[in-house]
């Protein structure tokens, strides 16, 4: 008759650690039942899709999971059979400060009634805020600039280069010599960086292996680590590359030319231009221009930008803002080939200037040239975004 639960949230690449209670993705595919689900779906929608076969018609499901899936790709098909099998009664969206401090999502609250029923959904919003539930008017806004051009047709992004055990990767203390053909730089923080590029980064360096042809220096520390992983069982990805005498201590490097964005902002939101050698690990986004790399750094870099990036985030305890892939990817820009040729050289230049180091200041400039072709204008974009940060760093 009813369910309620709070399912537990494990990313698809660490299904198979649960390998031990008979629960793989393999296994998992094979079910019928979950032939709806992508094959990157996080655990709790095998969850869902279980109960809700499990209710009697008009039984109703109360759970809590992460939203992330109402934006992502992955939830399209999840969200298509939660409809076809139930109404949505409510939807509740809960932000700040909901678990512990290290535990950073936004969560919805769905209760769901099985069969087509005629009543609408209702929506509530709730921020916890030092222990309490405050009520809000709506979720995130938004606002029409009048820009139609999405990001995609001017960019691609990917995450940056994840270890999966920074311990033993990053900065390999017992490796003599950092001129070794197998330690790599690495910007690990935006703390790191001064500016708007990466020339005078502060690096870290990262062990990178990639195929077996390694001296006796580097076997000998992967060695000490593997009996470290096989003692304590875990990372547990590691250990059971490791019980499957898969090479797991091979890393790839990846390309991390272009333009680079840390996805948790405190205080002010900057795009980073990397030309360099370095790679980045994975609390940044790297972003790879398909148009002039100088154009694009200026489209991100404004306060249009920067405002629809605060109103998508999402907000959590001591001011922190965490922006998803796809905040990014739903970004909206001027229509390129209408931007004056005379805003285009300019918006270039100022982009160097920024690069090299100079004011700040030139971020307001670019924003200007960009006010003429929204709906909103220059001061009102700025108050607003001041405004939200204001808000949010309260």
């Amino acid at each position: 008759d009813a369910i309620i639960m709070n399912p537990p949230y494990i990313r698809q690449e660490k299904i198979d650690d649960l390998k031990e209670y008979g629960i793989t993705k393999v296994n998992l595919r094979r079910n019928k039942l979950f032939s709806c689900l992508p094959g990157n779906a996080n655990i709790y929608m095998y969850f869902i899709i279980k109960a809700i076969s499990l209710l009697k018609k008009n039984g109703e499901l109360i759970v809590i999971f992460p939203s992330s899936w109402i934006k992502a790709k992955n939830g399209e098909r999840f969200k298509e059979h939660i409809t076809s099998k139930c109404t949505v009664e409510k939807e509740i969206h809960v932000t700040g400060e909901i678990f512990e401090k290290d535990a950073l999502v936004e969560v919805v609250v769905l209760k769901l009634v099985k069969g087509k029923h005629e009543f609408s959904c209702t929506d509530e919003y709730l921020e916890m805020k030092n222990g309490n539930l405050i009520k809000r008017n709506s979720g995130n806004e938004s606002i029409d600039f009048g820009f139609d051009t999405e990001f995609i047709e001017l960019a691609n992004i990917r995450r940056g280069l994840t270890t999966g055990y920074n311990e033993m990767f990053i900065n390999p203390s017992q490796i003599g010599e950092y001129s070794h053909r197998n330690i790599f730089n690495i910007i690990s923080t935006p703390k790191s960086i001064d500016g708007y590029s990466t020339k005078n980064a502060k690096l870290d360096k990262i062990l990178i292996i990639e195929n077996d042809s390694i001296d006796k220096e580097i076997q000998d520390y992967i060695n000490h680590y593997k009996l470290l992983i096989v003692e304590n069982g875990k990372p547990k990805t590691l250990f059971n590359k490791i019980m499957k005498d898969e090479r797991w201590y091979t890393l790839k490097k990846i390309d991390s030319k272009g333009i680079i964005f840390s996805y948790f902002v405190r205080n002010d939101m900057k795009f980073v231009l990397n030309e360099t050698d370095y790679l980045v690990r994975d609390n940044f986004y790297i972003i790879y221009p398909k148009i002039d790399k100088l154009l694009l750094f200026a489209l991100l870099n404004n306060y249009y930008t920067y405002l629809q990036l605060e109103l998508s985030g999402k907000k959590y305890g001591a001011g922190l803002l965490k922006i998803q892939r796809y905040d990014i990817e739903n970004l909206l820009f001027p229509t390129i080939n209408e931007l004056a040729e005379t805003d285009v050289i300019t918006l270039k230049e100022l982009s160097k200037r920024i690069i090299e180091g100079e004011q700040k200041s030139l971020i307001e400039e670019i924003t200007r040239i960009i006010s003429k072709y929204s709906f909103v204008p220059f001061e009102e974009v700025i108050d607003k975004y001041r405004h939200e940060i204001k808000h949010r760093l309260e």
